[in-house]
Parts: C-alpha cells; sequence; structure tokens
C-alpha cells in the first residue's frame, strides 16, 4: 500500500521506475530478504534493478540518500524507496536489540539497547543541569503533536502512570519508543523528469550525508552530545547553502527513539545554542505555530516499525516542504532537514536537507 501511494503521489509511471532500493537491518531478518519478497510484488517493469541497504538503524534514512546519489551520478532517473516493517517480526525484539551492544564489555556488564540509551540524557543532565520534567515535557509535546499525525502509534492517550514507569535513569516509559507497524516508500527523481509530471510542489534533496562513529562506547568522549553530527551538519550545510541553521531551517524531523536525544540533536545542528534546546521547547520555539517546529509528526518516539520508522523523517520533511504535511502544516516552510540516527550507541548518522523548488 505505501508503495502504490508514493508512486501516485509522484506522478511518474510505474513502469518508469528503473531502480528499487529496499532496507532492512542485519540480525532482525536475513539480509535482502526483504528485497527478495517485496520486489517481486511491486508490479514493476521486468529485471528492474534492485538494491538492498542495511546499514542498521540508519537504513531507512540511507534509502532516500542513496537514491538521490544514484540520481546525481546518472545511473537512474526515477528510484523506488521502500522501507518496509521490520521491528514486530522477531518474538523477542528486546533481546535481539541487546545482542547488538559491544561484545568485548557492554554485554558481559548486562547492559541493553535502554541502558546505553540513557547514557546520553543521563550525560547531558550532568553537563546543563536539565531535571527530569524537561524530559518529560519534551516527551508530552512530541505525543501532544503525535495527536495530529494519523499514522502516529502512541498520543496524549497514553496512560500517565505508564509514561512515568523509570526503565534506566533518566529515561521513563513515555520517552521510549514503542514496537510497531508500518511501512513509507518515497520516489527520488531527475528534476526533469519530476516537472515533466509535475501534479505535485517539486522539492530538491540539496544536500545528505553520512558519518559515524565508533563502536564501543569507550570511543567516546562526550555523551551530552554527538560530536560526529555537529561534523555532518557543517557537510550538508555547506552543501546546501545553509549558513545560520537556526535561521535557514524552517523545520526539521529528528531521530528521537529515545525523546531526550531531540535536545541533544537540535544542539548539534546548530537549530539552538549550546545548552539552549529547553529553553527553545518552553518559549516555544519548537512547537507548532514557533520559529523552527521540529518533530511534529510525533518523531520516532510515538512510531517506531523500524526500517520504516527512520525514514519517515526524510517523508514527513518532504511533505512539509511540499504543503502537504500529513500532521500539522508549517506555513512557508521552504527548507526542511530530517535526520536518522542508528548503531548501539548511536554511532551511525544520516542527514538530508529537502528545499521547495516550484
Amino acid at each position: 500500500m505505501a508503495v502504490d501511494i508514493a508512486i501516485e503521489h509522484s506522478g511518474i509511471d510505474r513502469r518508469q521506475i528503473d531502480t528499487v532500493i529496499i532496507g532492512d537491518i542485519a540480525g532482525f531478518e536475513a539480509h535482502s530478504v526483504q528485497s527478495k519478497t517485496l520486489a517481486p510484488r511491486l508490479g514493476l517493469a521486468p529485471l528492474t534493478p534492485v538494491l538492498p541497504i542495511s546499514t542498521g538503524g540508519t537504513s531507512g534514512g540511507h534509502l532516500v540518500n542513496q537514491a538521490a546519489t544514484l540520481v546525481r551520478a546518472g545511473f537512474a532517473r526515477n528510484v523506488l524507496c521502500v522501507a518496509p516493517n521490520t521491528f514486530d517480526g522477531p518474538l523477542d525484539l528486546q533481546e535481539v536489540i541487546n545482542t547488538n551492544s559491544p561484545m568485548v564489555m557492554e554485554q558481559p556488564l548486562g547492559m541493553g539497547a535502554l541502558h546505553m540509551g540513557a547514557f546520553f540524557p543521563a550525560a547531558y543532565q550532568e553537563q546543563w543541569g536539565t531535571p527530569d520534567s524537561d524530559f518529560e515535557a519534551l516527551a508530552e509535546k512530541n505525543r501532544a503533536n503525535a495527536d495530529h499525525n494519523p499514522y502516529a502509534h502512541v498520543t496524549t492517550s497514553l496512560d500517565p502512570a505508564h509514561a512515568q514507569r523509570m526503565l534506566s535513569t533518566p529515561l521513563r516509559l513515555g520517552m521510549v519508543c514503542p514496537v510497531s507497524s508500518g511501512a513509507v516508500a518515497m520516489v527520488v527523481s531527475a528534476e526533469d523528469d519530476a516537472r515533466a509530471v509535475a501534479k505535485n510542489p517539486v522539492v530538491r534533496i540539496a544536500a545528505h550525508g553520512s558519518v559515524s562513529d565508533g563502536y564501543l562506547g569507550g570511543t567516546r568522549r562526550d555523551f551530552s552530545r554527538f560530536e560526529v553530527v555537529e561534523l555532518l551538519a557543517r557537510r550538508v550545510y555547506r552543501e546546501a547553502g545553509v549558513v545560520d541553521a537556526a535561521r535557514d531551517i524552517d523545520y526539521a524531523e529528528l531521530f528521537n527513539p529515545y525523546s531526550p536525544m531531540e535536545f541533544l540533536l537540535m544542539e548539534d545542528f546548530g537549530l539552538c545554542e549550546k545548552g539552549g534546546a529547553a529553553r527553545a521547547l518552553h518559549d516555544g520555539v519548537t512547537s507548532y505555530g514557533g520559529r523552527l517546529p521540529i518533530n511534529l509528526s510525533g518523531g520516532v518516539t510515538c512510531t517506531n516499525p523500524g526500517v520504516s520508522g527512520q525514514m519517515a523523517p526524510a517523508a514527513h520533511a518532504a511533505l512539509q516542504v511540499m504543503g502537504q504535511s500529513a500532521t500539522r502544516q508549517v506555513d512557508g516552510a521552504q527548507r526542511a532537514l530530517a535526520h536518522s540516527s542508528g548503531g548501539t550507541f548511536f554511532q551511525f548518522h544520516t542527514a538530508t536537507i529537502f528545499e521547495r523548488v516550484s
């Protein structure tokens, strides 16, 4: 269904799709099984090349970026990106995720995904003195946004007592993403092909990139920020001509499986000053109607179907710039940032900047 909706929305004839990119996460399913089982059912032209991508938690974010690379290089003109459901397959998902933790030291210590996710907000609190109430307010903001997203799975209907359950200090259940089902598809085309069938505004991928940090937690110098995201941001901003991100970006979808990550990412992408993310939240800067709305979809905190959850930020960002948001629309949005992240200690990151050109 997601593929049918994406192709119809693009205006591209299904027979014009010349490449398919499908994501998966090795360890949650056998690599390329999604490609072998899904591709023949998409109704595309015979012998259409299919590229499986598996880069862990950034598989979804890499799909649209790889499509843009293929189109820019002239290897393809109309690329279908398919981010299938992932996380509701394994019956013991949390146990599977926990095996991804580094084997040298972290696994013998009994550390799992939640514990590693808690490193970042705990270090951020130590650095900036941020109270738990600020993290809770951030999660509540995202759930309120999710009320306006028909595809969200966690909303303000979450029982407050349930949300307050402590999991790993300072992470509470209401700050942690669910395990849910869904799929996302996008079509990335050469610009002249897109304009030829333009029944919707044309949006250009102005810049994209990826970056990786060390695998082991011990390689990190500072858990209160994502140092490599700062490097990635400088690279994509330079390519897109972004001088002042807080001024030049109209909207952002930041990958937040643990809601406090949004504070760190806001600062590392230069969307606010260091240590100023909570103040921006309370001042309404990042809320609907604010100067720089962030995660009006509710983010991954409110919907987490694996690979599709990783590509969802790109889909939401692109639709915002088109003026066709599935959530609340940001008036006059011309440029949007989408981010995804993955890995045991979130060592992988992708970023994509979308610009409206017509």
